[in-house]
C-alpha cells in the first residue's frame, strides 16, 4: 500500500495541468469548517495544504479516450470555491450533508457526506446535478485518488 503523501504527489504530478496553485492554510480550511458546519477529513487537508486548489482536465480526455465509465474530477476547489459551489448546489437541490470540494468537467459537484467529527479519511461521494442523485466514488480520499493512478497513465511530468 502507497503512504498517503506518495499518492498525492504522484496523483498531482501526473495530472495537474497548468501553474501549481498557492496551498491553502489550515485556517482557509477551517473556514471552510466552520461556514459549511462540517469536519474536513485529514487526508483532504493533507491535500490542500500542500497542493491547492489542483486543475486536472487530463483526466477527462483519457476517461473519453479509453471509453472508462467513471467521472472525471477536473477542480479541486479552494476554500471560498468549496464554501460557495456547495451553498450554490444545496439550494439547486444537493442533499445538505453533502460537502463539496471539487467538480468534474459537467459541473457534478464531488465530496464528503458531512461530518462533525475529526476523522482520517472519509468516503468520496458523487453528486450528479441532472438527476439529483449521490453516490459513493470510493471508501476513501486516498482511495479516490489511486483509482485514476490504477487505470490512467497522465501527463507524467512533474508538477512546478
Amino acid at each position: 500500500m502507497r503512504a498517503r503523501a506518495d499518492i498525492h504527489n504522484e496523483f498531482v504530478a501526473r495530472f495537474h495541468f497548468g501553474n501549481r496553485p498557492p496551498s491553502v492554510t489550515d485556517l482557509q480550511i477551517d473556514v471552510i469548517e466552520a461556514e459549511l458546519d462540517c469536519k474536513l477529513p485529514n487526508a483532504f487537508r493533507e491535500f490542500l495544504t500542500q497542493y491547492g486548489a489542483v486543475y486536472t482536465p487530463i483526466i477527462l480526455d483519457e476517461i473519453s479516450e479509453k471509453g472508462i465509465d467513471h467521472p472525471d474530477v477536473q477542480d479541486f476547489l479552494g476554500p471560498r470555491g468549496a464554501i460557495d459551489a456547495t451553498k450554490g448546489y444545496w439550494a439547486a437541490g444537493m442533499p445538505s450533508n453533502v460537502i463539496g470540494i471539487a467538480s468534474d468537467c459537467m459541473g457534478n459537484m464531488i465530496g464528503f457526506w458531512r461530518q462533525h467529527e475529526i476523522s482520517d479519511d472519509a468516503p468520496v461521494v458523487f453528486f450528479d446535478h441532472d438527476f439529483v442523485d449521490v453516490k459513493e466514488l470510493a471508501h476513501s480520499f486516498d482511495e479516490f485518488l489511486s483509482w485514476y493512478l490504477n487505470h490512467l497513465s497522465g501527463q507524467q511530468k512533474t508538477a512546478s
